[in-house]
């Protein structure tokens, strides 16, 4: 019985990755938010589900898509908002470096 257990495999032959995409969106569904693992009526985590389903794909940042959320992405919005972010990182790193360029230590500025 063990035996059977452990090589047990529900995707297809020699294709362990076969459900990888799953395993992992079942893993950030279990460490985002735990207290679904608890829910036994199903009704409530039907409905629960629905609520974490919004979240995730309009709240939630993604990223294998660039730090955006699924619902920007699919909307088009995703390249403006990757966009803008870089654009800002970069004025920062220069506001920051003038900023230390003026203000060394041990100056008398």
């Amino acid at each position: 019985m063990a035996l059977m257990a452990i090589a047990q495999h529900h995707g297809r032959p020699g294709t362990p990755t076969d459900q990888a995409h799953i395993e992992s969106f079942y893993s950030h569904l279990k460490a985002d938010w735990p207290h679904l693992t608890q829910i036994r009526d199903p009704a409530v985590l039907d409905a629960e589900l629905a609520r974490v389903r919004i979240e995730h794909n309009t709240v939630r940042l993604h990223a294998g898509i660039g730090y955006v959320t699924p619902d920007d992405e699919h909307h088009g919005r995703g390249p403006a908002i990757r966009r803008a972010r870089s654009a800002g990182l970069k004025r920062a790193r220069q506001e920051r470096t003038q900023h230390n360029r003026k203000h060394r230590p041990g100056s008398s500025r």
